[in-house]
């Protein structure tokens, strides 16, 4: 039995791991919540520093494809996995529907308005200006099974309204319409 994937598809500074955290203690099975940033953090930076632009965008390309099929395995063996993962990148989400073909993916929504989003990430300190702007293609695939809005809810309001919708999601998902709509 493969495990379920719950993905949290959003811009910098959206709350995806906010959400993502308080998620855990509300769903029944074991969970693990696997951001990509900690994917990332994973990584050496020693060598960054001798990468050119075609260098690091070749590395980062390497490590989301990593990612994705990590997620892949962990739910391969029966485990449920929490993506907390922009698809801001067609790519990503063409590779997505790919790898995770035949996996129960629920593809969640996390929306944020532009200006809150850069208040957060002026306040974070640790992204750089006018990336969660730059990453409007988050918002533009078309389909979705839940959608929350961060910009005035909490974290946990979010995350308990995902875990009661999570039951009534039937088949076929987003992520399933998304590949039949692509393969046509």
């Amino acid at each position: 039995m493969t495990g379920r994937i719950l993905l949290l598809n959003g811009a910098s500074s959206s709350g995806k791991t906010s959400i993502g955290r308080a998620l855990l203690p509300l769903l029944d099975d074991p969970w693990f919540l696997v951001p990509v940033d900690a994917i990332g953090a994973m990584r050496s930076t020693v060598h960054r520093r001798d990468l050119d632009r075609a260098g690091i965008d070749a590395m980062l390309r390497r490590t989301r494809l990593g990612y994705h099929r990590a997620v892949a395995g962990l739910a391969s063996a029966g485990n449920h996995v929490i993506m907390d993962y922009p698809l801001s990148e067609p790519w990503r989400l063409d590779d997505l529907l790919e790898v995770l073909d035949g996996y129960d993916v629920s593809l969640v929504e996390v929306r944020c308005s532009p200006e809150e989003l850069e208040r957060r990430e002026r306040a974070r300190g640790d992204r750089p200006e006018g990336l969660a702007r730059s990453q409007r293609a988050v918002y533009e695939i078309g389909d979705c099974d839940v959608v929350v809005d961060t910009t005035a809810t909490e974290p946990a309001a979010c995350a308990r309204a995902i875990a009661a919708a999570l039951p009534g999601l039937t088949a076929p998902k987003a992520f399933d319409r998304l590949r039949i709509r692509r393969a046509c």
